[in-house]
């Protein structure tokens, strides 16, 4: 494991507009970052997170409520609730939090320059307050995370590197200047092999990206892996779906196609999430007349989440463009046969028919004829297996290494 023995008592200050908080109040918040920073901490290393979240005016928050949550699933984007317009600060796991909101009038829309330097010296007198020299700057999303860790860099001379989460752009690469300031980085990474190939095209970079995947946590992957041979896997219609609800998850097209294909049996289908679109999509399950089929469950924990997955025959999944979820692992490692999208974020880690199935991306007649070939398979303990030895090369530990490696060289 990379920790003290090849890098002693590193120093890594992590920039990302993402990261979740204590007053988020329900929102759904991806804590890809969080779950790098905490392993990073478990290993020795000091670690600081600046959360460089973007906020509105205030007239912005008196917009009603159910238009805001139309927007949101229509863009499939977040917006900030009014309590992130504060500044916060936390420690939690070993891990210390930054909270430095940065007002905008349009959303993706640029900070000005002004703001930019407003912000590295806001996070430079945090850092000597700290007594805390950073030894790399790693860097999540590209807005405003691509120019405060070239203007933080100019100062401290360190390595550093960017993470594109789908924000690599025609529109962001010309407004941010990415032909020219991507070269400023030591290391580029992506969420999954087929943005680095974009990436790599669109920015003319010789190096091909490092693939910045997501894990599960180490001692679930070891228990897993240990009961790997003699666990006993669901074989219910028990079917399941975890993320947001919004319209490029596409979880109206996991209803229509589980009631078309079991309509006439006794199958269930597990929704953890909420989301703008939880209502349509209630009402939907009533228009089909599947609403006693279909659960809906809100937020749950992590830990009962994968507690869920266990018990439960499929995890399906097949979002319009997904970068790379960590869901899908978690599923995997919890012996679920695991559905993902054609040419989405893990078309390469799911082998079709071998660890897993890849389906159109909201196509329902597709979805049924996936569901049909699983019923076929003759094998699908093996494809479980297999499916949870995948996974276990994605265990927490293991990704946060290579990150640093792919970083550091």
């Amino acid at each position: 494991m990379l920790g003290k023995e090849e890098y002693d008592d590193m120093n890594i200050l992590a920039l990302t507009s993402t990261y979740p908080q204590q007053d988020d109040n329900g929102t759904v918040v991806t804590p890809t970052v969080q779950y790098f920073c905490e392993q990073w901490a478990k290993t020795g290393h000091r670690v600081i997170v600046i959360h460089s979240n973007s906020c509105f005016p205030l007239l912005f928050y008196t917009i009603p409520l159910k238009l805001r949550m139309k927007l949101e699933s229509k863009l499939g984007h977040t917006f900030p609730t009014k309590a992130s317009r504060r500044e916060l600060i936390q420690e939690k796991d070993g891990v210390k939090v930054y909270r430095f909101p940065m007002e905008k009038i349009i959303p993706h829309g640029k900070f000005s320059d002004r703001k930019i330097k407003k912000q590295v010296q806001k996070i430079k007198d945090v850092l000597e307050r700290e007594e805390f020299k950073p030894d790399v700057i790693l860097s999540h999303w590209v807005n405003p995370q691509v120019d405060l860790s070239i203007g933080l860099n100019k100062i401290y001379k360190v390595k550093t590197s960017m993470v594109f989460h789908n924000d690599c752009s025609e529109t962001n690469i010309e407004r941010f200047d990415l032909q020219n300031k991507i070269h400023s980085f030591t290391a580029v990474g992506c969420r999954n092999e087929s943005y680095a190939k974009y990436v790599m095209d669109k920015l003319s970079l010789k190096k091909r990206p490092f693939i910045c995947y997501s894990g599960v946590p180490d001692s679930i992957a070891e228990e897993q892996k240990r009961i790997s041979d003699s666990i006993e896997f669901a074989d219910s219609l028990d079917f399941i779906y975890v993320g947001r609800l919004v319209k490029y998850k596409n979880v109206d097209t996991v209803i229509r196609a589980l009631n078309i294909k079991y309509r006439r049996r006794n199958y269930r289908l597990h929704i953890i999430g909420e989301g703008a679109e939880k209502e349509s999509l209630q009402d939907l399950t009533k228009e089909l007349s599947c609403e006693a089929n279909v659960i809906f469950y809100g937020q749950l924990s992590r830990e009962k989440v994968f507690e869920m997955m266990k018990k439960s025959y499929s995890f399906i999944m097949v979002s319009n463009n997904e970068t790379f979820g960590m869901v899908y692992i978690e599923a995997m490692m919890a012996g679920c046969i695991t559905i993902a999208s054609k040419n989405g974020g893990v078309d390469g880690v799911i082998i079709d028919g071998e660890n897993g199935y890849l389906s159109k991306q909201g196509d329902v007649d597709d979805l049924v004829n996936t569901l049909g070939r699983i019923e076929n398979e003759k094998n699908l303990s093996e494809l479980r297996k297999e499916a949870i030895k995948t996974a276990y090369g994605y265990r927490d530990s293991k990704i946060a290494e290579n990150y640093l490696k792919e970083v550091l060289g």
